[in-house]
């Protein structure tokens, strides 16, 4: 009878010790921030936005309609760059990947941007393509200041008016997918790698309200990447010049968005919803090994820093400064 108290207590002792093993396992995984992201997980894969707009996925896309929609050489599409300080080390795999990859059936000019410190490299190109190198040493005088918005609206879209569509993307990218006619449209928008297979509520919308690119809580349906967006020539044009005025009375009330031009961009968006949106896979970081619902790689975004950090991009004087440096 003994024996059995005892080995009833060491079950009872035994299993005690599992249920606070448990207890303290689950509550460390509670703690992790991948946990916590897990609680605003979407519960399906995006495919349309709340106001209708498609999401380019490789498997839910009409590859043969949009075709039909944009024929051969129908249309003149740019792409605009920023390689200027340390950047300029992507251009090489930037444009020959383009070549390879980006819009293969249509007129391309490739729009660089540079501080006209080093030669863009002379690659092979197919008919109807062509680089323009806009050097900021030559365009700017040595004290003006000018942001990205800024430059894509003055230097590119207002002096060419022969374009059709535009996409503006990030020069620490390479295509290593179809990037064709399907993601084509009058405004596009890319959703953010980080944050599209979550809500609301874990959005990193901009919260100070004396900003412009403010988002209030009720405000909100999707979270755009800045290292892509697109869309018509008037499209851009009204997207540069709202975001540039934005950032530029911001910058007199002392105040900068936490994410930058990304920040004014998803405030646009917000206010003027994109007519077509492209997955994740037009943004796949190099360091991410998985991403939910992403099967497909188009474009991969991120790739090893050469240029010294994010911030020498980004921030409100980069261009200002590159430019008095190189003077």
């Amino acid at each position: 009878m003994v024996d059995i108290q005892v080995a009833s207590h060491l079950r009872s002792r035994r299993l005690f010790l599992f249920l606070l093993a448990a207890t303290i396992v689950i509550v460390l995984l509670m703690m992790h921030p991948w946990f916590l992201d897990s609680w605003f997980l979407r519960r399906s894969r995006p495919t349309y936005g709340a106001w209708g707009a498609p999401v380019v996925w490789d498997d839910t896309v009409d590859y043969d309609k949009a075709k039909r929609q944009f024929p051969k050489k129908s249309v003149t599409v740019g792409l605009i760059t920023v390689a200027t300080g340390k950047y300029f080390e992507y251009v090489h795999d930037f444009l020959k990947t383009a070549e390879e990859r980006f819009m293969p059936t249509q007129k391309v000019t490739y729009f660089v941007f540079t501080d006209g410190s080093k030669k863009v490299p002379e690659l092979p190109l197919k008919k109807n393509r062509a680089v323009s190198v806009i050097s900021l040493k030559e365009n700017l005088s040595k004290d003006a200041q000018m942001t990205k918005m800024e430059m894509i609206n003055k230097l590119v879209l207002r002096k060419n008016e022969n374009l059709n569509y535009v996409f503006c993307m990030n020069i620490d990218s390479k295509f290593v997918g179809k990037f064709g006619v399907e993601a084509v449209d009058d405004l596009v928008g890319t959703l953010h790698p980080g944050f599209y297979w979550k809500n609301r509520f874990s959005f990193p919308y901009e919260t100070n309200a004396e900003s412009k690119a403010y988002v209030a809580p009720t405000e909100g349906e999707m979270y755009f990447t800045g290292g892509l967006f697109g869309g018509s020539r008037d499209s851009i044009l009204k997207l540069t010049e709202t975001c540039a005025k934005n950032r530029a009375e911001d910058e007199k009330s002392g105040v900068e968005a936490a994410w930058h031009d990304e920040g004014y961009l998803n405030r646009y968006f917000v206010d003027h919803a994109p007519t077509r949106i492209l997955s994740p896979e037009y943004c796949f970081p190099e360091d991410y090994w998985y991403m939910p619902w992403v099967k497909y790689k188009r474009v991969v975004a991120g790739l090893k820093d050469l240029s010294g950090g994010h911030d020498t991009l980004y921030s409100n004087t980069t261009m200002a400064k590159t430019i008095a440096t190189n003077k």
